[in-house]
């Protein structure tokens, strides 16, 4: 089996860039001649390609209950059960992009332990998250929550209504379902 990368790109071209995203149209071909003249790539700014962009991170309480977000996804239009999760700043480390956001996204401060890097979605997306369990976790004195668009409020629940979450369809986002698969394993 060879590592040789069945498709190349012919020709790059970019089609939108905003404050944290741009979005590549690549002509690729593959070895029998397929093209695809117009192969979108999303990939997160400042960051290279299969590099983490963005960061999820799982709280755990000290009585072993998680912290989850119920927040509003436009692009789908639905509301979706996930971990705080957010974009590294350029130059900034994983591990500090992962505090900011838990942080930020629940008024929470705990001991990481770094789970790896996962791709939500490797046929279009050329960035990963660096993924971390938070344990131990507490409430920063004086520090809400920061208001973000579609944002919900953190919910506390126990691993048994998570696992329920889980089985009923209720939780889809991978990252998240990720992070609660590795989570026995990390403690």
């Amino acid at each position: 089996m060879s590592d040789a990368p069945p498709v190349r790109r012919l020709a790059r071209r970019t089609a939108l860039e905003n404050r944290v995203w741009r979005v590549d149209l690549d002509h690729i071909v593959d070895a029998a001649g397929i093209e695809v003249p117009e192969y979108m790539v999303l990939s997160a700014r400042g960051h290279a390609a299969g590099k983490a962009g963005g960061v999820a991170v799982l709280p755990v309480l000290p009585d072993g209950r998680i912290v989850l977000l119920r927040n509003w996804r436009h692009a789908v239009g639905s509301w979706s059960w996930e971990v705080p999760k957010g974009f590294i700043d350029e130059g900034e480390d994983p591990a500090a992009a992962a505090r900011r956001e838990l942080a930020e996204e629940t008024g929470l401060a705990g001991d990481l332990v770094p789970l790896g890097e996962a791709f939500s979605e490797p046929a279009v997306l050329a960035t990963s998250a660096a993924l971390f369990l938070a344990r131990d976790c507490r409430a920063i004195p004086d520090r809400k929550p920061d208001a973000e668009l579609g944002l919900g409020a953190p919910s506390t629940l126990t691993l048994a209504q998570a696992d329920e979450l889980v089985r009923t369809g209720g939780m889809r986002d991978a990252v998240s379902l990720l992070l609660l698969a590795r989570l026995p394993a990390a403690r």
